[in-house]
């Protein structure tokens, strides 16, 4: 089990699960998960792995985001799963 994550790598895993709730979320929804979204502090290298709970209070993914928007939806759009899968691999 990984316990360290860079912000950068944090940051890929919240763009693939907004990309997965886009159409759950909304625009609403999009603009308070960024709101939540703090910046890399200066002393931290966005590229170095730091503690996980370090990068949760930065970064909100996950869990984090389903407790926001409780409506998820009934069947999974295979669309919002191949741009999920993409962001993932770093095409996007």
């Amino acid at each position: 089990m990984k316990f360290e994550l860079s912000y950068t790598e944090a940051m890929t895993i919240q763009r693939s699960q907004i990309a997965f709730y886009r159409q759950s979320i909304g625009r609403r929804g999009i603009k308070k998960i960024r709101s939540l979204t703090k910046p890399c502090p200066p002393d931290i290298h966005p590229d170095t792995p730091q503690s996980i709970f370090k990068i949760n209070d930065l970064i909100p993914r996950g869990s984090d985001i389903e407790a926001l928007f409780r409506h998820m939806p009934a069947q999974q759009d295979p669309t919002k799963i191949a741009w999920h899968e993409a962001i993932n691999r770093g095409l996007f």
